[in-house]
């Protein structure tokens, strides 16, 4: 905490009331800092009750140039003073980009690494590498849900397809832990998805994709009502033949619905139901423990958000949710090498999962220097998969959680977040994930960001519970391959950054530096062979055994000279020590760029070059070898009127050079052309 201590210390040195002196204590370095900042966002709103004047809103809320983040402490916030550094892509991005889905869309975001192949899960994205087959540490969003999937070892690579592109507004990435805003799944950062206003998109749409590869896209979708009372139903269904030596063919088909009703008083309520279904292969010819096959992966979900004004300077949200996931993978084991007599015996790696939320979160404006929200959140989670928890058959998860932040402004310049989370689950007991972060504007359109962080990710009920068993044809003689002893505890982060954010609305300019240091301690893990390290132990446990640091710059730089025109550049830094597996120290690449850009010409087409690269990376399933990845797309469109309605007719080209490396060595994703047609119906 040193450097935001001394942030902090030079914000109030002419400190004389009871806030400022809770700040000085801040800049010490004898207090920890979770206590901190629990007096911070705890203590802070009653201190606050001793500034006077009355409630104003800045000339900076009008500042629509500026972007407000809603996910980065759950107040709205001008990018430039959130507490963290957040990436944005809007609508206009998202079509510009050609990308097929979200994944593929994040590979351009700044020290996140992505994959396309269904082999583990659906296509996954992770920030600053992975430790093992499965996305689990970052937090993924839709308008508020989380999306994770217990059963895949919470990874989010599921939700990361349960919305239709052409139904997202916007989505925000902190880069980051945000743990104290979003709970232990928030361990590395957020994605928060947020769907288009239904009030604004009345009437219909379609578009069409088809190409190489089997690219066959179609989405459809209609909305009716006014600004009182508005609905929209969606379907969307994508599929190819994946890619070059992967088994199968993929498909992902959704189908969402949303209502938005205003009712008396300033109460709102949005209503949403949907469900996703991904049909892909899996396995490979020469493995008759994961042979080539088809596999399936659903989910279904309905949510509730009532939205309450209580007065100009309070409201009020109370969300609930259910959502139920489920995976169907079953296949003989047609072979010998366990004995004669396991030849035939079914495998089975299918599991049902029901996750239910209900959370409240208040928001008060407590006066010109203060903003506070704070909630608390209850959560259920029970999977049931009895070839996974061989003998238990079913774990049930509850969390209780109790969040806030305060925003403090000790100066016009200065703004000062400190924000926690308090957990409680059955896997891990009692957590407390806290953060605090200090923006100063130096001048206009610059301003310096520090912070620090602590945040925690339980096991997941695979790797605290998890008994997988083969018996033979007549029902004994168990082979064990996976025994979680239970001992297994929480991972551990630590986090410091620096930070730098550009907002140059007039010159077009925008753009976000982030150096960082994280610390991970007590990292979940399988133990290795002594004598063969690249084998894992058997059966296979979890354990605490990783110990590691990631270190490094990233940064982003946008412009827009002319409202046509956009161009984005990115690059990364990581360096990864510590650990001696290859593919945690090389998870992510040492360096990494994308570059973005697009423009309009007067004629009316639309031009967009995305390229991204990684260098020095290792691949999940390979820990001898580094690679270097790179991957370039071009899109070409021409908007036109079709029967006097908007239409757009658009070309992408997907890896324009060689062939690619994707997720695994083995898999290659090849040169790719496909022919969109959008239209309004």
């Amino acid at each position: 905490m040193r450097f935001v201590g001394m942030f902090v210390n030079v914000a109030v040195i002419r400190a004389k009331s009871a806030a400022e002196r809770i700040a000085i204590v801040v800049g010490s370095n004898t207090m920890k800092p979770s206590i901190t900042v629990m007096l911070l966002t705890l203590v802070s709103p009653w201190v606050a009750a001793e500034q006077t004047g009355p409630v104003a809103v800045s000339e900076r809320d009008f500042m629509s140039d500026i972007p407000v983040v809603l996910s980065v402490s759950r107040l709205a916030q001008p990018v430039d003073e959130a507490p963290g550094a957040v990436t944005i892509f809007d609508r206009h991005f998202i079509r510009i980009s050609g990308a097929r889905d979200i994944t593929d869309l994040l590979r351009l975001v700044p020290g996140f690494q992505t994959t396309t192949s269904f082999e583990t899960d659906a296509p996954m994205a992770s920030y600053h590498g992975r430790n093992n087959d499965w996305a689990n540490r970052i937090q993924v969003l839709i308008d508020g849900r989380s999306v994770y999937s217990g059963h895949l070892l919470g990874s989010a690579g599921l939700g990361l397809q349960a919305l239709a592109m052409d139904d997202i507004e916007r989505i925000e990435i902190l880069r980051g832990s945000n743990s104290a805003a979003y709970g232990a799944r928030a361990f590395l950062g957020v994605i928060n998805i947020i769907s288009r206003d239904v009030r604004e998109t009345t009437g219909s749409r379609a578009r069409v994709s088809a190409g190489d590869s089997g690219v066959a896209d179609v989405f459809v979708s209609t909305g009716w009502g006014d600004s009182d009372h508005a609905y929209r139903v969606s379907a969307d269904t994508r599929g190819d033949m994946g890619l070059r030596s992967a088994y199968g063919v993929n498909r992902v088909s959704l189908v969402n619905v949303t209502g938005a009703l205003a009712l008396e008083s300033g109460l709102e309520l949005e209503l949403r139901a949907g469900s996703a279904g991904i049909d892909a292969g899996r396995g490979n010819a020469d493995s008759p423990g994961n042979p080539e096959r088809s596999r399936f992966i659903g989910a279904q979900f309905v949510q509730a958000d009532w939205h309450k004004i209580l007065t100009p300077e309070q409201d009020l949200k109370v969300s609930l949710s259910h959502t139920e996931n489920t995976h169907r993978d079953v296949f003989p084991y047609l072979s010998n090498n366990a004995g004669t007599n396991y030849f035939g015996i079914p495998v089975d790696f299918s599991g049902h999962e029901v996750n239910q939320a209900v959370s409240l979160q208040h928001t008060t404006v407590l006066n010109p220097q203060w903003r506070s929200v704070w909630g608390a959140e209850l959560r259920k989670e029970v999977l049931t998969s009895p070839s996974t928890f061989d003998g238990r058959g079913r774990v049930t998860t509850d969390f209780q959680r109790l969040f806030g932040n305060l925003e403090w402004r000790p100066l016009p310049a200065w703004i000062l977040n400190s924000g926690v989370m308090l957990e409680q689950s059955e896997l891990v007991g009692k957590t407390v994930s806290p953060r605090l972060m200090l923006n100063w504007h130096v001048s206009q359109g610059h301003t310096l960001r520090a912070g620090v962080s602590t945040a925690f990710r339980p096991p997941s009920a695979f790797e605290k519970y998890a008994a997988v068993r083969y018996y033979d044809q007549s029902g004994k003689n168990p082979i064990t391959t996976v025994l979680s002893s239970g001992n297994v505890g929480p991972e551990k982060i630590e986090s410091r950054e620096l930070g730098y954010n550009l907002a140059l609305p007039a010159h077009g300019l925008s753009g976000d530096v982030r150096i960082f240091d994280e610390r991970i301690t007590d990292g979940i893990e399988r133990p290795r062979r002594i004598d063969q390290p690249d084998d894992f132990v058997s059966p296979n446990d979890h354990q605490n055994i990783q110990n590691y640091r990631i270190q490094g710059l990233e940064h982003q730089l946008q412009w827009k000279p002319s409202a046509p025109s956009l161009l984005m550049v990115t690059q990364t830094w990581t360096h990864i020590s510590g650990v001696e597996q290859l593919r945690v120290l090389r998870g992510a690449a040492r360096y990494a760029m994308s570059l973005t850009g697009s423009y309009a010409f007067n004629n009316g087409y639309v031009v967009s070059l995305m390229h991204a690269q990684s260098e020095d990376i290792a691949l999940m399933s390979e820990n001898k070898l580094l690679y270097n990845i790179a991957r370039t797309d071009l899109r070409i469109a021409k908007p036109f009127r079709l029967s006097g309605r908007k239409a757009e007719l658009s070309l992408v080209i997907q890896n324009l050079d060689q062939p690619v490396r994707d997720g695994d060595k083995k898999f290659f994703f090849d040169r790719r052309a496909f022919v969109t047609l959008k239209a309004e119906l």
